[in-house]
């Protein structure tokens, strides 16, 4: 498939989108954290740490409380994600990291990778600036994740115009887990997989419908034919309350180690 940049970048144009899909998950029923499940995933010894589309910075902050001896640099391609996070911090592609080669100890590339229009162009810059013996930690959605959510939401699309219908993965399955191993394994000569599966019930569909909105600029689509789908969403969502407390699915995601 193909990712369109330009709908990327303004979906990230600030961090706003990406909170609102962040805060979906404050519905888990468990209490797994990711922030802190990656951060046990990297050894200790890591000098210098660059953490590739850090967004916001959730996983930079976590690590840089957690290793104030590390330098940990967040680096994202859309400057305003970057507006929150304290230096140091550097606007750059994944594509084309400004660090030579060998001079990194870790790098971080959390649920970013399906945004990269050549994923296995930045998994060789990845393998190129990260010292012998380096550390990648990658993350990803497995390729069912979220299912009942997008079951619902097609079943919202399937209301429109059969010309108007898209696809509601979006870039999603640029990268998931049916064909990262592969392009991981194409640079680096160990990739251990760590998934995880958690469930979540979600009491109101308003966090549901404002999740969908979030992800607008990602689609291949009008604005109209967004706002009917939507809408279409609503009523669904209106249907499943009447006779639910809950809305309910599960939660996927894969970390992958590699060196």
């Amino acid at each position: 498939m193909v990712v369109d940049v330009e709908r990327t970048m303004e979906n990230y144009r600030d961090a706003g989108n990406l909170k609102t899909r962040v805060g979906l998950f404050r519905f888990r029923r468990d209490d797994f954290d990711p922030v802190e499940f990656a951060a046990g995933l990297l050894p200790r010894d890591l000098g210098l740490i660059l953490d590739v589309g850090a967004g916001y910075g959730r996983y930079t902050r976590r690590l840089r409380a957690d290793r104030p001896e590390a330098t940990v640099v967040a680096v994202d391609k859309a400057p305003g994600m970057l507006a929150e996070v304290p230096e140091p911090a550097m606007t750059a592609d994944a594509q084309a990291i400004p660090y030579p080669d060998g001079g990194v100890d870790g790098l971080l590339a959390l649920h970013m990778l399906y945004h990269v229009p050549d994923v296995a162009a930045a998994v060789a810059e990845f393998r190129r600036v990260l010292q012998t013996g380096g550390t990648l930690l990658v993350a990803t959605n497995a390729a069912d994740d979220m299912d009942a959510l997008y079951v619902l939401w097609r079943k919202a699309i399937a209301t429109l115009p059969e010309a108007d219908r898209y696809d509601p993965r979006g870039p999603l399955p640029h990268f998931d887990s049916a064909n990262a191993p592969a392009l991981l394994k194409a640079r680096f000569d160990t990739v251990e997989v760590f998934a995880d599966t958690g469930p979540v019930s979600v009491p109101e569909p308003e966090p549901l419908i404002a999740y969908l909105r979030s992800a607008r600029s990602l689609m291949d689509c009008t604005d109209a034919v967004y706002e009917a789908s939507m809408l279409a969403a609503e009523r669904l969502l209106a249907e499943h309350f009447a006779s639910h407390t809950t809305f309910d699915f599960t939660k996927r995601l894969v970390f992958y180690r590699c060196r």
